[in-house]
């Protein structure tokens, strides 16, 4: 079972303490993971996801703003969770999986409602879940077929002789023929892929559920071979063929666990698996979905626009271009929004909140360079963020607001506060 801890939680070495006991916010390790962990902070690629520091003497590490599911070398898997309104793991697994499920062009779209309601397993048997339901699907289909052209020595003929191949193998042989022959199999790249997933994931320590589905479904490729040459096989898995439409969504889970892929370029002698992926990407990119569903019948809305610049014009060039994550326009007015995945602490005024003076410039240049009279920062919710902070007055046509946003909370909710105060 993977320990788990929350985004900006403790690492600490077990044996540094007479009594260890893990909480959300920190977990003990053996000294080998320690040092594993403290090998990945000291790479340099990978220094976005842990930092390395003392207090009293005793190594730890921090878990930065990075979630998912990383692998040591030594088979340890720690799962880290979005840390915000959620109170215990199981909320905060749902929390990170509904955000999973909006990300383009990935396998989470695969996610249902149904595997929202298993977040009380480890992150790493749901995704597995997912796979296995999809599996299912396919098999209930039967696998695919396809003819494949076979070279083999025989003494029989089938198929084509190769003449000239038959000569330098067979020149003293003459019972024997080199042969090419188109056999309709299930042994193709597609299920060697599939099997090979499976096989891996045999390997896992998953519950006795979730360990006897994966033994069942090897059993359906017993007549397909283990694959050779994987990269290969997934290579021309991803062509677009008779199987790729009904094979994609399979082939794309079993790409996520065969390779790790993560969002971020992790050193594979640290790493044995890494599913992680950067919580202001996540927070963004849903955020900026529910606009578009719940705000579009009312509004323009336009993700990750691209129109403005800071600097209209240097050498005869535009540079420094503006990227506000969400524009929302109507016939009237133009209202700019922009996500920060970072917890403030809307008890400490005098510390600005927490607020970076970047992040302020940043929302004057686009009130100015889109002619937007209401400005829009939007934070996570947390314990110490639950309502709008008191208004910014940049100018008094120019005003920006300060908004917490409840990854918990029901979503039409959501858009009637906001609907009030826009």
């Amino acid at each position: 079972m993977p320990q788990t801890i929350s985004e900006f939680g403790i690492i600490k070495k077990a044996s540094d303490y007479d009594l260890v006991d893990d909480t959300f916010s920190e977990i003990f390790v053996s000294d080998r993971t320690f040092q594993h962990l403290k090998n990945i902070a000291f790479s340099g690629a990978n220094d976005l996801l842990l930092s390395y520091l003392t207090q009293k003497g005793k190594e730890q590490i921090r878990v930065k703003n990075y979630v998912g599911l990383l692998q040591t070398p030594d088979g340890k898997q720690i799962e880290i969770l979005p840390k915000s309104t959620a109170n215990s793991p199981k909320e905060a697994r749902k929390m990170l999986l509904k955000m999973l499920r909006v990300l383009p062009n990935s396998p989470y779209q695969s996610l249902s409602n149904s595997h929202l309601e298993t977040s009380h397993f480890p992150l790493f048997e749901i995704f597995v879940h997912v796979f296995l339901d999809e599996l299912e699907k396919l098999l209930s289909q039967g696998l695919g077929r396809n003819f494949e052209r076979y070279t083999t020595n025989e003494t029989f003929i089938k198929g084509k002789i190769l003449i000239t191949e038959n000569l330098r193998q067979n020149p003293i042989r003459k019972e024997r023929f080199f042969l090419a022959f188109d056999e309709f199999t299930a042994d193709i790249p597609s299920n060697r892929v599939l099997k090979h997933c499976l096989q891996l994931l045999h390997k896992q320590g998953f519950s006795h559920r979730t360990q006897q589905r994966i033994n069942k479904n090897i059993g359906i490729f017993e007549e397909v071979s283990t694959s050779k040459n994987i990269e290969q096989d997934l290579a021309q898995s991803f062509h677009k063929n008779l199987f790729f439409v009904r094979y994609e969504k399979l082939l794309h889970w079993a790409n996520t666990f065969i390779k790790g892929q993560s969002f971020l370029p992790f050193s594979g002698q640290y790493l044995q698996l890494g599913l992680l992926f950067p919580m202001e990407v996540l927070f963004e990119n849903y955020v900026g979905k529910f606009f578009k569903k719940y705000f579009a019948e009312t509004y323009e809305v336009k993700l990750q626009d691209k129109g403005k610049f800071l600097i209209d014009s240097h050498l005869e060039k535009s540079k420094f271009r503006l990227i506000p994550d969400i524009i929302l326009r109507n016939e009237a007015k133009t209202f700019v929004f922009d996500t920060k995945w970072k917890l403030i602490d809307a008890s400490k005024p005098k510390q600005n909140y927490g607020i970076e003076q970047s992040d302020l410039y940043q929302m004057y240049a686009y009130g100015k360079k889109y002619n937007a009279q209401q400005l829009f920062l939007i934070y996570p919710a947390n314990e110490n963020f639950q309502k709008p902070l008191e208004v910014f007055d940049y100018e008094a046509d120019m005003r920006l607001q300060i908004i917490p946003f409840d990854l918990t909370q029901n979503l039409q909710n959501l858009q009637s506060s906001l609907i009030k105060l826009i």
